[in-house]
């Protein structure tokens, strides 16, 4: 893993936030900037200053990672007036303030491109049916898990009062809002062509028959952080970046609720199917069925209903689980290891004429995958580890020394605990004995002051980092 940033003096709380607001506008007089290197990619000139201008402020830009990239405060996490629909007074005269921005409702919404009630009843049965009734996703047969009527449509439908569901009443609890401007270069499947990474929320499904606990049950819904040039990635990252700089607080919250309205409204990117950013939803349970389960769902561009609908499809980066331990998955990773290591490689539909991405990620604590004789029929043992930690099930289990969650549920008033592999672990030895460090938000803080202060730099992502 890289070294740790270094950590200078900063300026005072006050001058730094003045000095960001400057540096976040439309311009910035100071110097010319000196012409960019001709073979790398640079900014505008204006952009480049700004850059330019954190460099000098502090040359290794700190960034505050509970402020900048994974944002789990109960201030934010629990502000009444973004996060509820409950009773709760109106926050102080800083905009923007818009009643549940940060709530399921106002998400799915957003997914669907509509408010209105009936449609959006529609849309979301139709997306909790997939637990309902067995799915075939590129020929894997993943089993229903019926256990979410009795568990989220039922108490939902009660709580609605009606067979409508009251999208205020969603039994859904905001973990996190996350920053991963890293994905900006994440292999196909994650960062989308047109995009600087993704905006992500992080919710807990709520048992409604005992709301004061944790169901270990997530969802977690990825935006698209649309943007056609240079200058428009590192707008991104600035705006993201002055978060630093603000306490926690009303004001903080309207900050970032201005970066979440560009992505996450009705009709945020009108380009692409139901006018939505959205990339992916993904979720985590165990609490339907046994064994835990990710699933990942998309809006089909070909589908002609209107809206598009939500669709189970293939899991980024994960094979059907029934390969693991197979010559033709051993085979794979023999054949695409240059790729693996560089962290290039994206895992097929199809290998050898066979399916090979699954449609749904199964696992247990204990999997690492692997070729059909233990660590050895996978020639370079660091490509298998770095093909199992980029799997869905390989990242959130032996391979990080992680129990399923990089961000757990929490019950109310409890911030939500982070896994080692985020905030930095002692060495991990994997199923072939290779052993690893990580501290994969230090890795995002400091690809972020990469982005702000060299550019739109060419920098291949691990995909071992997209979860």
């Amino acid at each position: 893993m890289s070294e740790p940033l270094k950590r200078p003096v900063s300026v005072t709380g006050l001058a730094l936030v003045s000095l960001l607001l400057i540096f976040a506008g439309p311009a910035f007089a100071g110097s010319a900037a000196k012409p960019p290197a001709a073979e790398k990619p640079q900014p505008s000139p204006t952009l480049l200053r700004n850059a330019e201008a954190f460099a000098q402020l502090n040359a290794t830009c700190p960034v505050d990672k509970r402020k900048e990239l994974m944002i789990t405060d109960l201030s934010v996490v629990e502000d009444c007036w973004r996060t509820t629909w409950g009773p709760c007074a109106a926050p102080p005269t800083v905009l923007p303030a818009t009643r549940g921005a940060w709530t399921f409702k106002a998400l799915i919404e957003s997914v669907a491109g509509t408010n209105n009630p009936v449609v959006l009843n529609t849309f979301v049965r139709d997306w909790l049916a997939s637990w309902q009734f067995v799915q075939t996703v590129n020929g894997d047969v993943v089993p229903a898990r019926p256990f979410i009527t009795n568990f989220v449509i039922q108490p939902w439908e009660a709580a609605s009062g009606s067979k409508v569901l009251d999208m205020q009443q969603a039994p859904f609890r905001l973990l996190a809002i996350v920053n991963r401007i890293d994905l900006r270069n994440a292999p196909a499947g994650y960062g989308q062509p047109g995009t600087a990474g993704e905006g992500r929320f992080v919710f807990g499904v709520i048992d409604l028959n005992d709301p004061n606990g944790a169901p270990e049950f997530t969802v977690i819904f990825e935006y698209g952080l649309d943007s056609e040039n240079c200058d428009q990635t590192i707008r991104w990252g600035l705006d993201w970046h002055a978060l630093g700089g603000i306490k926690f607080g009303d004001r903080y919250n309207a900050a970032l609720q201005t970066i979440t309205d560009r992505f996450a409204t009705i009709g945020a990117s009108p380009r692409r199917p139901n006018g939505s950013a959205i990339n992916q939803v993904r979720t985590d349970d165990f609490t339907l069925a046994f064994p835990w389960e990710l699933r990942e769902f998309r809006l089909d561009p070909r589908s002609g209903a209107i809206p598009v609908p939500l669709t189970q499809e293939t899991v980024g980066q994960t094979p059907d689980r029934d390969l693991d331990q197979t010559p033709l998955l051993a085979n794979y990773v023999n054949t695409d290891t240059p790729a693996i290591l560089a962290g290039t490689h994206s895992v097929p539909l199809t290998w050898l004429g066979s399916p090979f991405l699954g449609g749904a990620s199964p696992h247990s604590l204990d999997l690492g995958w692997d070729g059909p004789i233990p660590c050895t029929s996978i020639t370079d043992l660091n490509a298998r580890f770095l093909f199992s930690l980029a799997t869905c099930s390989g990242c959130h289990g032996s391979d990080t020394a992680t129990r399923f969650y990089h961000i757990f549920p929490r019950p109310p008033g409890v911030e939500s605990t982070l896994s080692a592999f985020l905030t930095g672990s002692g060495p991990v030895t994997d199923i072939c004995g290779v052993t690893n460090t990580f501290d994969d938000l230090e890795r995002r803080a400091q690809d972020l002051c990469d982005l702000i202060t060299n550019g739109c730099t060419d920098r291949a992502l691990s995909p071992a980092f997209v979860h």
